[in-house]
């Protein structure tokens, strides 16, 4: 089965069709989590048929084991298995295997969060080939999105909220936040709260207002914008902060705390094995914005994070013995933290 665009997907679900095996790769996790949140809208299975592995810390035994299990008052179980680019190559084998002789009372999604066609790992690769020619398996390609397809998302996400907007606002919005669904997806949520459900235009005073055209929200977007490591947008709000006289060393000291949230995050998730919900219980952050600040921690490792701090450091010294200028110890903080 030829791989799909989520063009593709979208009308296959819509027309109820389901399939026993789903792979969902590519870089862009937001699309990654709409479809796997549509598969289970459409299978309906509850709690009690669903189960998450993650391939780093699973086998093939376990899973397949999960995927025979035969459902609880239902007519279908649903079997994730996240982490694919991590699954060791004997799981991955047996994954294989399975794929030309599926249970017939089980869909297993494979999520694979990266760029599928550069894996290396034989297994993995053949897994992936094996999934790309399956007649049981429907494979959905989430790769990150062109600008065009961006402002072509906006619009949809428009629509569906009853909403529309013009061209050159939608511009707008890809030139500050990107391509990066996740923060898009966000912005429209925050701008159709903002309007209301009467008002059926949203406007550029609309953006203003909602963007943040503030210092206190400008701080927040910054930070924001480093965990998503979107240096366009990061240096945009810099510059915008400093040309309104925000003082650099308040700056300096978002950028800071931003990255000891994270770094705060990797340790308790990877070292104390806590779940995100006590992650973002413990550093309070807010249940709206959870989902995009742990989506956006995968995009970062411990390593660089600690490397960061001391990059941070260096720009406080450079900005208070002026050795430097501020615009530029800070940009080098921000292009290190977006590297």
């Amino acid at each position: 089965m030829p791989i799909l665009k989520i063009q593709d997907f979208n009308k296959l679900i819509q027309s109820k069709k389901t399939s026993h095996v789903y792979l969902l790769a590519g870089e862009e996790s937001y699309l990654i989590d709409m479809c796997l949140n549509k598969i289970e809208k459409i299978l309906a299975v509850g709690d009690l048929n669903r189960e998450v592995f993650y391939a780093s810390d699973s086998n093939s035994a376990d899973i397949l084991n999960a995927i025979q299990t035969f459902p609880f008052l239902s007519d279908r179980r649903l079997v994730i298995v996240k982490d694919l680019n991590k699954m060791k190559s004997a799981d991955a084998e047996c994954i294989i295997g399975y794929l030309s002789n599926v249970v017939s009372t089980s869909c297993l999604v494979l999520v694979y969060l990266d760029s599928y066609k550069k894996e290396t790992i034989s297994k993995r690769k053949e897994l992936i080939n094996t999934c790309l020619s399956s007649k049981n398996c429907v494979t959905v390609d989430c790769r990150k999105q062109y600008e065009n397809e961006a402002k072509e998302f906006i619009k949809s996400e428009l629509q569906s909220r009853g909403k529309f907007a013009s061209y050159n606002l939608i511009s707008t919005i890809v030139e500050e936040n990107g391509a990066d669904l996740l923060n898009i997806s966000n912005e429209i949520e925050k701008l159709s709260l903002y309007v209301g459900k009467n008002k059926k235009e949203i406007r550029e005073e609309d953006l203003e207002k909602v963007g943040g055209y503030t210092k206190e929200v400008n701080i927040y977007a910054l930070s924001s914008d480093l965990e998503s490591k979107n240096l366009k947008r990061a240096v945009f709000i810099l510059e915008k902060l400093l040309n309104e006289g925000e003082e650099p060393v308040m700056i300096l000291s978002a950028i800071s705390s931003s990255v000891r949230k994270m770094l705060n995050a990797k340790s308790m998730l990877e070292e104390q094995n806590m779940s995100t919900s006590e992650v973002a219980s413990t550093l309070r952050i807010h249940s709206f914005y959870a989902s995009a600040f742990f989506s956006n921690l995968k995009k970062h490792n411990t390593k660089t994070l600690k490397e960061s701090l001391k990059i941070v450091l260096q720009a406080d010294m450079s900005i208070k013995t002026g050795g430097n200028d501020a615009m530029s110890a800070l940009e080098k903080t921000v292009l290190f933290v977006c590297k």
